[in-house]
């Protein structure tokens, strides 16, 4: 992890350089990819105040600590550092699936109850009364984008035929026309 010191009003030794190396190290171990890595040491007075920030592809961490000494504040920011860090980690991993062990089988999807199982015949939820206006498909597309509808009922204005135009969810649309 390449590091990016700022320093305002003071002068980062060596030493110091290293020993902030050596503790952001320990925090690799929860990353795949850190896109920039900073630590910005303000000196006031008798009071270091110690900024950290790591970016990286699917996440953004901040901490920051005022002590007497240096060293303390290097030791809080990491370790609040890592503290984020680690629930990070824990929300991006316990959203993918797990694996499944080699020695089990797959899992085979279940089948839908049959009908019979089911509580009665299918019944009408909803019921909606909609005007059937002539447009082209191209006005039909824009009017579906300006309303939060799934399809649109229109009549095609070359053909004087009845279609639907759904919108799919990965934003691409079917067009369905009658056959006589």
């Amino acid at each position: 992890m390449e590091l990016e010191f700022i320093a305002r009003n003071t002068e980062l030794t060596e030493q110091q350089r290293t020993l902030a190396q050596k503790k952001f190290k320990r925090l690799a171990k929860y990353f795949n990819a850190v896109l920039e890595a900073r630590l910005t040491v303000n000196q006031e007075r008798h009071r270091t105040g110690l900024d950290a920030f790591i970016r990286g592809k699917d996440f953004e961490i901040q901490a920051s600590a005022e002590t007497p000494d240096w060293a303390t504040s290097l030791q809080e920011v990491v370790a609040r550092l890592e503290q984020q860090a680690r629930r990070s980690k824990q929300r991006l991993t316990s959203r993918k699936r797990p694996r499944s062990k080699e020695g089990e089988g797959t899992r085979r999807p279940q089948a839908a109850p049959a009908e019979s199982e089911r509580s009665g015949p299918p019944r009408v939820v909803e019921s909606k009364h909609m005007p059937v206006v002539p447009m082209s498909v191209e006005e039909a597309v824009l009017q579906l984008e300006s309303s939060g509808e799934d399809f649109i009922l229109f009549r095609e204005a070359s053909s004087d035929q009845i279609n639907v135009l759904h919108r799919r969810r990965d934003r691409t649309y079917v067009l369905v026309t009658p056959e006589y």
